[in-house]
């Protein structure tokens, strides 16, 4: 994963105070009690021990007297993973093949492939978690066919233990209950406690049919995915081989609910992420990824003059664009955070670049 540079600055003389908060084989996050600096260093204290990570503190110092410096401070920042529930629907309609498909190969051997070759390959930038739904194999829309269990917590570098429980999933149980699921899933990511963004990402072969009857279900899981946006989790749907009209239609509300719509400008295309092969299913899941794999970086302090900051790829300034299509901008008032876009960010998710650095100007003095 990137671990771009985060420079404070405000001024264009070389640096006479710089922090460090690095321990050997570890970074650290440095911060500062005071915008001046004064000859002589300030090392960081707290900083990483062998293979971890720490946050070291540079010292407050006094204005230096010989000039008018606000010094300068580097801080070690990583763009936040996204972290993605995968709900996995192992109804045993799943064990069919594809409406008009040539082959006999069933939807989850489709369907399973597809999804072990996206997580090995974000395994990097994406947290996985997998939930899985129906449980056991009774009979339809009983009670418990949906559980607070989940197949694999969220968490970092858990490819192996996601592909593994992919693997091990059997496509054996009775009915379609995803808004139970999604909602077993909104309880479960609640309880999370880091500051990555969290999506869900459902993967059916068709249209939900619990609670009966039909019509019911499909509200329910409408406003089950509804419910989850608003509580902050946005909703990716794929759609594995479903070519039926009243599952196509559910899946569109559940898409646009979710407010993760697959783009397209034509307004007949599906707003779910159709895949009808296992080649298809890789290039929907690959576009999903790109899109949680954010370019979202977290700033420690305020910047002490908020329009008056630089955010640079490699060297070169991008610009600020509050329309969010190509440039930087400001996460929320808060300034905690910026986000990059466009060209940008597929600069830095494709390791065209080698380092992020956001400056932070002093009134008056024009970042270059």
């Amino acid at each position: 994963m990137l671990a771009p540079a985060l420079m404070a600055a405000c001024s264009s003389e070389a640096p006479k105070d710089r922090g460090t908060a690095a321990g050997a084989g570890g970074s650290g996050i440095l911060t500062t009690t005071g915008p001046t600096g004064v000859g002589g260093t300030d090392v960081g204290t707290g900083g990483s021990g062998a293979g971890g990570s720490g946050i070291g503190t540079a010292g407050s110092s006094a204005q230096d007297s010989g000039g008018d410096n606000c010094g300068e401070l580097h801080f070690e920042v990583e763009r936040k993973p996204a972290e993605v529930m995968l709900v996995l629907d192992r109804s045993a309609s799943m064990k069919d093949a594809p409406t008009g498909s040539t082959t006999s190969t069933s939807k989850w051997n489709l369907v399973v492939p597809g999804i072990n070759e996206v997580i090995r390959g974000t395994d990097a930038t994406v947290w996985w978690g997998l939930k899985s739904f129906p449980e056991g194999s009774g009979s339809e829309c009983v009670a418990g066919s949906v559980t607070t269990a989940i197949d694999v917590p969220m968490g970092m570098m858990n490819g192996a233990a996601m592909t593994g429980a992919v693997m091990a999933t059997t496509p054996e149980g009775n009915g379609t209950p995803t808004g139970d699921a999604i909602k077993q899933a909104v309880a479960y990511l609640k309880t999370l406690t880091s500051s990555n963004r969290r999506y869900i990402l459902l993967a059916t072969d068709g249209e939900p049919s619990c609670p009966m009857p039909s019509d019911t279900a499909r509200t329910y899981a409408v406003q089950a995915v509804t419910e989850a946006a608003a509580a902050g989790f946005h909703t990716f749907v794929v759609g594995v081989a479903t070519t039926k009209a009243s599952a196509t239609t559910v899946l569109n509300q559940m898409a646009l609910a979710g407010l993760e719509a697959r783009p397209d400008p034509n307004p007949l295309a599906t707003k779910y992420y159709l895949a009808n092969t296992q080649a298809e299913l890789v290039l929907a899941l690959q576009a999903i990824t790109g899109v949680v794999s954010t370019c979202l970086f977290p700033l420690n302090a305020r910047p002490p003059v908020p329009n008056n900051i630089a955010v640079k790829v490699d060297g070169v300034k991008a610009p600020q664009d509050m329309t969010h299509v190509d440039g930087w901008d400001y996460t929320s008032p808060d300034l905690n955070a910026v986000e990059v876009h466009g060209s940008w960010c597929e600069k830095i998710k494709t390791a065209g670049a080698n380092k992020v650095e956001i400056i932070y100007g002093c009134p008056g003095v024009i970042i270059k």
